[in-house]
């Protein structure tokens, strides 16, 4: 009976000695939680007037190019430069330049001179038959006495003789003319200023009559255009229409940069290609840029030459439009941004944005002047949550202050 009350009895005391220590225990002290309101950066949205901006690149190719083509046929006899010619400056080598007008190679003329000489001999003798014919006429009109002279033929007044004569004297002339353009030919001369891009003949070497008559690939020097390529949306943006000249459209302006961004050359756009291309859906356009190629006829002298063929970076400088500029780091996508309320609360907004360059994104329409934007990166935000302007609290202090 004592075994079983005593594990009992000391079960009763441990209930017993628990239940007081619970209702021993102090009461815990209720704390007020405070909220905290974050800080965010801000701009005022300004509205400015600001000239359309894109950065792209191009290739440089020569805006004239051409292949000289022999006009005459026979053996090369020399080419530039030309020792008896020291004011001739052209040299006839890939790479060599020339003025316009200057000797570039000489052919074989020996024939051509024979041809010059008989043509002049045959125009001597037909001028001398129109002569005798004239002469003749007289002398009929003299033997027909005193009849009158108006009933007498054509063939007794010598007329079909004459008019053969002077027939004669024209196509005489005529071929006198094209013997000694020949003749001329046989000293080819360079059509414009320009430079030799590669030769396809030289000395000795027979061309026309039966031989590839091509002598040289040409390009001037005096202007360059560049192949380029923009989005639709990028052309809309400087303003360009596909269609307008320069003298019914805006004038697309084009710089080309160097490797620290600053201006080399100045041009503008000057045409599309009317083509999009099916594997990057931009549109081909060309640049037009003026004396930019070396030009050692220049005066003064192009500084920082372009070459063909070179990859250039370039600022295309469009019509001006009015948006608002806003850093990238206010946008929390693409089109999204975050706007503080007069109430200090954010506020989502959805805004048309136009271009993105240089860490700023150009903004058309979804904001108005003087609105607060939300420069600060926040990863968690809700519709209508309290912020607190960096700057503000400094204000407040200030004012409480006796």
């Amino acid at each position: 009976m004592k075994k079983t009350l005593f594990p009992i009895a000391i079960l009763g005391c441990l209930i017993a000695l628990t239940w007081h220590l619970i209702t021993m225990r102090p009461e815990p002290e209720a704390r007020k939680v405070t909220r905290k309101v974050p800080f965010v950066e801000i701009i005022e949205a300004r509205k400015t007037s600001i000239r359309s901006s894109i950065r792209t690149h191009g290739t440089i190719r020569p805006r004239t190019l051409t292949t000289l083509i022999a006009e005459v046929p026979g053996i090369i006899k020399e080419v530039a430069p030309f020792e008896d010619l020291p004011s001739n400056k052209a040299n006839f080598r890939a790479g060599g330049f020339f003025r316009e007008g200057d000797s570039l190679l000489k052919i074989e003329d020996l024939d051509l001179r024979t041809i010059e000489a008989e043509a002049r001999a045959n125009l001597r003798r037909a001028q001398l038959q129109l002569i005798q014919e004239r002469e003749l006429a007289k002398q009929a009109k003299v033997e027909w006495g005193d009849r009158d002279w108006r009933l007498a033929s054509d063939l007794v007044k010598r007329v079909p003789q004459i008019l053969k004569a002077e027939a004669e004297t024209t196509a005489a002339q005529a071929r006198l003319d094209q013997a000694t353009q020949d003749l001329n030919r046989s000293r080819v001369r360079a059509p414009f200023e320009g430079r030799i891009l590669r030769t396809m003949a030289d000395v000795g070497q027979q061309v026309g009559a039966g031989a590839s008559a091509a002598l040289a690939e040409v390009y001037a020097i005096d202007s360059a255009e560049i192949d380029l390529a923009l989005s639709p949306s990028g052309l809309g943006f400087l303003g360009f229409s596909d269609g307008f000249t320069q003298d019914n459209g805006p004038r697309v302006a084009v710089n080309v940069l160097n490797a620290e961004g600053k201006v080399m050359h100045q041009g503008w756009l000057d045409r599309s290609e009317g083509v999009v291309d099916p594997k990057t859906r931009l549109t081909n356009l060309v640049a037009r840029v003026n004396h930019c190629l070396a030009n050692p006829f220049a005066e003064p002298p192009i500084q920082a030459p372009l070459t063909l063929g070179q990859f250039v970076h370039l600022r295309m400088l469009g019509s001006e439009v009015k948006v608002f500029l806003i850093p990238e780091s206010a946008f929390r996508t693409q089109n999204t941004l975050l706007i503080v309320d007069d109430e200090n609360k954010l506020r989502t907004r959805e805004v048309s944005v136009v271009h993105r360059a240089n860490k700023e994104v150009w903004v058309r329409n979804g904001l108005k002047d003087g609105e607060k934007v939300c420069t600060t990166p926040m990863e968690i935000i809700s519709e209508g949550m309290d912020v607190r302007v960096v700057g503000d609290e400094a204000e407040d202090s200030n004012e409480t202050k006796p």
